[in-house]
């Protein structure tokens, strides 16, 4: 008896936190699940609305079938990679054909950015003797990039269906088809009207992707898993758009060069995740990750949801996230004049430098007579960064101006989830 409590509590603990229920898995209709998120970044940059789609049928013998589709419309302007300054800065654009300037003092942005990405995905779950195995196959298309990935779980339960041990595997094959072709690593970038300098041909990468996790019911109340991830990948692994600028003693840009980065990157990641109920009514749920890579880059991720369900239909759920990342090995804030002829990699995509990032959010859920559930989320995140690799010859020249600014972005999701 026991143990029977324990493995609904275990799927109970699941299902609050979006997983998979009993009663559902006896209910043979498809299950849908619609989102929207709606995203900002303060200051004019980047919005985005990314409209989501999901239908779970579930089988006969312990089989499910999902599909999902996902469509995203960035646009706004985005950081080029240079840094401010005191005079206006002209930029040729990537295709050559146009160009933007950036008044003194302000974070050179290229106004014209803009995306849209469509991603569909499938999934099929069956058992094999006493394993499951989870195939899934994903492809998403933007138009300068392609991704086709195929992966694959293999799950099993031991000690009485308290422990289960997952791997995983995940294959993914990457086109880059950037506007006006891919610009040679390092390479100065052409004033306006000049030819761009880029190669006409696509690029492409490779990246594999290994998990191992365990799963522990710990208590009726509680439980665990812990997993390890390896992903490595190979191949064009550069930002197409991004540049670095190349100063002189005064701080001032005497010109501007792509950016380069190595054509592998090995990636170690764990995970560690504790869920508990809380007043045989709520859901704790607390995860910590830790990841390394070889391009020098660390990061730490802890995040806490706390659901409250403060009657039998309704919830509110706090959310809080707390990241920080150190700097890759080649993140430079700016070269100095030649430097970009000595060195092997270099780049100033802030997504690469060191910062630290919060993010605090409040979800609010509600079950509907007929079965039916809706939920909206308002999220905040506030980014950071740390100054580090500005080149020590104009370090005093550049003290003064902002080469960390802050980013606020405000996030809105809505979903709906119903039965057909």
């Amino acid at each position: 008896m026991q143990l029977n409590k324990t493995n609904a509590l275990g799927a109970a603990a699941l299902t609050l936190l979006g997983g998979a229920s009993t009663a559902q898995a006896e209910d043979r209709g498809w299950v849908f699940d619609t989102a929207t998120l709606i995203y900002s970044e303060l200051d004019g940059r980047v919005s985005a609305v990314e409209p989501k789609l999901r239908a779970t049928k579930t089988l006969t013998n312990d089989r499910s079938f999902s599909v999902g589709a996902t469509v995203d419309v960035l646009a706004g302007a985005s950081p080029n990679g240079a840094i401010e300054a005191d005079t206006p800065q002209t930029f040729s654009r990537p295709s050559g054909t146009g160009q933007y300037t950036t008044a003194p003092g302000e974070l050179p942005l290229d106004d014209t950015f803009q995306d849209t990405r469509i991603a569909l995905d499938g999934s099929f779950t069956l058992p094999v003797g006493k394993q499951t195995l989870t195939t899934s196959l994903s492809a998403s298309n933007e138009y300068d990039y392609l991704s086709l990935a195929a992966g694959a779980v293999v799950s099993r339960d031991f000690n009485q269906r308290n422990t289960t041990v997952s791997l995983g595997a995940n294959l993914a094959s990457d086109t880059i088809d950037a506007v006006g072709g891919a610009p040679v690593p390092l390479s100065i970038m052409p004033a306006p009207g000049q030819p761009t300098g880029r190669t006409e041909a696509s690029e492409d990468k490779q990246i594999v992707d290994l998990l191992v996790s365990v799963t522990q019911i710990l208590s009726p109340h509680s439980l665990m898993q812990i997993s390890y991830s390896l992903s490595q990948s190979d191949g064009y692994l550069n930002d197409p758009y991004k540049i670095i600028s190349v100063v002189d003693g005064n701080g001032d840009p005497l010109r501007y060069a792509y950016e380069g980065r190595p054509e592998t990157r090995v990636k170690h990641a764990l995970f560690a995740q504790y869920k508990r109920f809380v007043f045989d009514r709520d859901v704790l749920d607390i995860s910590f990750r830790l990841l390394t890579d070889d391009w020098g880059i660390g990061s730490q991720t802890l995040d806490m949801t706390y659901r409250w369900n403060f009657s039998t239909a309704r919830y509110l759920e706090p959310h809080i996230r707390y990241y920080r990342q150190s700097e890759a090995d080649f993140y430079r804030i700016a070269l100095f004049d030649g430097e970009e002829n000595q060195l092997e990699f270099a780049s100033a995509d802030p997504r690469l430098g060191q910062f630290d990032a919060v993010t605090l959010g409040l979800k609010y859920g509600q079950t509907l007579k007929s079965g039916n559930e809706w939920n909206l989320r308002l999220e905040g995140y506030t980014q950071q960064g740390s100054t580090d690799g500005v080149p020590s010859q104009a370090a005093t020249a550049l003290a003064g101006r902002d080469l960390d600014p802050t980013l606020d972005a405000v996030m809105l999701t809505a979903g709906y989830r119903f039965r057909w």
